[in-house]
């Protein structure tokens, strides 16, 4: 209505045109800061979003002395703030954590199960259950075959809408999609499953278990967060097993090639002549070893199994100078020659026997004949190693009623030969 006046007194008087022209638009300005915003019809531009006026208008409405104009008010900046969750407290002595908001006979429920006054984040109210949040989210299953693991034990999706469901069944209906690449807090494996844990999954509890606390107290948020350290601890139990384990494998590969490194001098040891072998600084090396190892160390099995391979080498090389050693020459009358196997209890061919149903035997045969049944039960000797060798045997003689020859138990063992078969 202002602005039709002014254009009405400019046709009026016509010399004034111009500086109705300059006046104007600052008419117009003035005019929509004047009207309240009820006063506004619907659509109206807002004065903040209106166009400035022109710097000419600017200019002529503009005090004369600018050091009196206040500095302009600066809006201030609002700051980022993280979210704070919304605590309640559990009213009852066990609550069970339904996997949604739907009020039948038998819900589906998670694992999770919360006891008086434990503290958990709660959100929307729905059909009369509240929504809640666990730190790590409620313990689930997923599939192996959607899911891709490192070798520290980390595991995460594989795949867009991988099924996280409440117990492992894939005929039933998921209890929530989850996208690719989901980081998955998993706490054990079962068969084909992961048991886990997904943060930012929801749960439902009734309305009248719980309730939701004074936001103030900071006794609420010190529980939470405990309840957080406890859920980590347990996916942290699995992985610092996994770390124990790669840790010890990497031990056992040092530790069986420490071993390895004597086994090699073991084999330099057998291409030398048997009057040259020395296995004693062998089995030296061997016994310090043994010493720094762990009681568990793969590298154990692997002493064992060496020692007693040179144990034997040894008895084969000491039986073998022996059978070679000449009796020394003396002056006067030739010495009455002394048979070197009278020291022997017997002598012949240690065979072996399997039985069907019972453990096989070991026996001496002489002349294709069965002279004893051989045991070892100071377990001194490995009598497979001995098999097909002729050997000198010493030691007690006994005969169970139950076996048709005697019973020879080997306290010493020397090899004569070698089969020829």
């Amino acid at each position: 209505m202002v602005i039709r006046r002014v254009e009405s007194a400019a046709r009026a008087v016509p010399g004034r045109r111009s500086l109705v022209s300059s006046v104007l638009p600052m008419a117009a300005c003035l005019w929509m800061v004047a009207v309240s915003p009820s006063q506004q019809p619907a659509g109206a531009v807002p004065p903040a979003a209106a166009t400035p006026p022109p710097a000419a208008v600017t200019a002529a409405v503009a005090p004369q002395n600018p050091a009196a104009t206040p500095p302009a008010a600066t809006a201030p900046v609002a700051m980022p703030t993280a979210v704070v969750p919304t605590f309640g407290r559990i009213l009852v002595d066990q609550v069970t954590v339904r996997c949604w908001s739907g009020a039948v006979a038998q819900p589906p429920v998670f694992e999770d199960t919360l006891g008086k006054d434990q503290v958990i984040a709660v959100g929307r109210s729905e059909n009369g259950f509240r929504a809640i949040e666990l730190p790590l989210g409620p313990v689930g299953f997923v599939s192996r075959k959607f899911t891709e693991a490192s070798p520290e034990g980390l595991v995460k999706t594989k795949g867009s809408k991988v099924a996280f469901r409440y117990r492992p069944r894939s005929s039933e209906a998921p209890v929530s999609q989850l996208p690719d690449a989901t980081a998955l807090h998993v706490l054990s494996e079962q068969d084909d499953w992961y048991r886990v844990r997904v943060a930012g999954v929801e749960a439902w509890v009734a309305e009248a278990e719980v309730q939701v606390g004074n936001q103030a107290d900071p006794a609420l948020a010190t529980a939470y967060a405990e309840l957080k350290q406890k859920h980590e601890a347990e996916v942290s139990t699995r992985l610092d097993g996994i770390k124990a384990q790669l840790a010890r494998a990497a031990q056992d590969q040092i530790d069986v090639a420490a071993v390895q490194m004597v086994h090699d001098a073991f084999a330099a040891e057998l291409k030398k002549p048997v009057v040259e072998q020395k296995f004693e600084p062998l089995n030296e090396t061997l016994d310090k070893l043994a010493a720094t190892l762990a009681a568990d160390s793969a590298g154990r099995a692997a002493i064992d199994s060496l020692k007693k391979r040179i144990e034997t080498q040894s008895w084969i090389a000491e039986a073998t100078i022996l059978k070679r050693t000449k009796a020394p020459v003396v002056d006067g009358p030739p010495a009455e020659k002394k048979d070197q196997l009278e020291r022997f209890q017997s002598i012949g061919w240690l065979r072996y026997e399997g039985r069907l149903a019972s453990p096989g035997i070991y026996f001496l045969e002489k002349g294709g004949q069965r002279q004893y049944l051989l045991s070892c039960n100071t377990g001194r000797y490995d009598m497979a190693l001995f098999v097909d060798c002729e050997v000198g045997v010493i030691g007690p003689r006994r005969r169970p009623d139950t076996e048709s020859l005697s019973v020879l138990d080997v306290e010493r063992l020397e090899v004569l030969g070698t089969s020829t078969k």
